[in-house]
């Protein structure tokens, strides 16, 4: 709420009118709470933690914005935060729906890295993947290298090298993909509760795979 700026505190606004409510049901949830001065990254609640995991994990490798913790506090169940919040009126599927149609350009969660892989597709076409960048930086990259090399790059020869990272990083990103849509496994018996790195997989498996679906 404090930063303001951000896609969270936009899908927060729309929904809570006037936003210093969040404020005003925080402190009324925390009896004797007090103003604390802002300073580094305090060691934090099961909650706290829970959270940041989500968080990371919905941000998946780039930098964490105030959109994916605002779902991962939504998404922690039985955290202050998700109580709160609920007890308002946001709720997490709304939430996520808002989260994917605003643009983080026009905030202050703006970075290259999301912008250019929110412009990225990766499509089958009869039996070639075609992994598809639309950002004007690699377009750019793309169009240089091309007029230097008199047409396309192909892996073959002392350039097979170079395509190696881009095959490995590729499977890895669709095995990844193909472990949040295929169907939960039952989990076993003894581990009821489950650990924390299976409630955050959890969680992630949750958010995305509805979102991926088509």
């Amino acid at each position: 709420m404090s930063e303001g700026e951000g896609v969270g505190a936009k899908v927060l606004a729309e929904r809570i009118k006037p936003i210093s409510k969040i404020r005003a049901a925080v402190l009324a949830s925390s009896e004797g709470s007090q103003d604390v001065v802002a300073g580094p990254w305090p060691s934090g609640t099961s909650a706290t933690a829970d959270t940041v995991s989500v968080a990371s994990a919905l941000a998946g490798g780039a930098p964490v914005g105030s959109h994916h913790l605002l779902e991962a506090m939504l998404r922690t169940e039985d955290s202050m935060a998700a109580k709160v919040l609920r007890a308002l009126g946001v709720e997490p599927d709304a939430v996520a729906a808002k989260i994917d149609e605003l643009d983080p350009e026009t905030t202050t969660d703006a970075n290259p890295e999301e912008a250019a892989a929110r412009r990225m597709e990766i499509r089958l076409v009869d039996d070639e993947v075609h992994l598809i960048l639309r950002d004007p930086t690699t377009v750019t990259n793309a169009k240089k290298v091309t007029e230097l090399a008199g047409g396309p790059i192909q892996g073959v020869g002392p350039a097979a090298g170079m395509f190696v990272p881009l095959w490995r990083s590729t499977n890895q990103l669709l095995l990844q993909i193909q472990r949040v849509l295929e169907p939960e496994p039952e989990p076993e018996p003894e581990a009821e509760g489950g650990s924390a790195a299976s409630n955050v997989a959890k969680v992630v498996r949750t958010v995305l795979a509805p979102r991926l679906r088509r």
